[in-house]
């Protein structure tokens, strides 16, 4: 792979910058953003660039533009790539725990209905599952 397509274009960051002014000014869901010049000069990037990584994250569904009114946080901030907003979950270890409870309760019943239900031909399907049995 080209390392160069893999370098993220100036709105893009410029975007991630303005999620981070989102998160460090506590701003919630309906609240108005500064206007471009603000940003502009706070993120120390040119108002084009602001205006494109504003239509980055409209379309991520992170702002609303409200032609003549303004740029405001969306009512249910989720991104394409962040479909249940994560990104604005403040507290990252509690997240990190919660999910991890989520999923010890689920999966070790999961794994056992799957393993008390499996039969030879599925045994086969799996060949570390297999190979675990042929230890025993």
């Amino acid at each position: 792979m080209n390392l160069l397509s893999e370098e993220k274009s100036l709105p893009q960051k410029i975007s991630e910058d303005i999620i981070t002014f989102i998160l460090e000014e506590n701003l919630k869901p309906g609240d108005k953003l500064p206007n471009e010049t603000i940003l502009s000069e706070r993120l120390n990037a040119g108002r084009s660039s602001v205006r494109e990584a504003m239509k980055l994250l409209a379309s991520r569904n992170i702002v609303t533009i409200r032609q003549g009114s303004g740029t405001y946080i969306s009512s249910s901030p989720g991104m394409v790539d962040d479909p249940l907003g994560f990104t604005f979950i403040g507290n990252k270890q509690k997240l990190i725990n919660d999910l991890l409870e989520v999923r010890f309760l689920l999966e070790p019943p999961i794994a056992a209905m799957a393993a008390t239900r499996a039969d030879k031909k599925d045994i086969k399907k799996s060949p570390h599952f297999a190979m675990k049995l042929k230890t025993y």
